[in-house]
């Protein structure tokens, strides 16, 4: 592929995959808050588990690639 190319599929691919994301998650706690006994607290533990958990995977993969 040409550079031309590239400079425009990269940038569409990207925001394409985070709106499915964003889109994704939105589903997850909407369902979580409307669907379930844990409602607003159990919005809350997910986004503190992708507040806590992203990082600390991210280092740990991190800490494994460097050996």
């Amino acid at each position: 592929m040409n550079n031309f190319v590239l400079s425009v599929v990269v940038p569409l691919a990207s925001f394409a995959l985070i709106a499915a994301y964003a889109i994704g998650l939105g589903i997850v706690f909407y369902q979580v808050h409307h669907n379930t006994e844990f409602g607003t607290l159990g919005v809350i533990g997910i986004g503190l588990a992708l507040l806590i958990l992203t990082p600390a995977i991210a280092f740990l993969l991190e800490r494994s690639s460097d050996k």
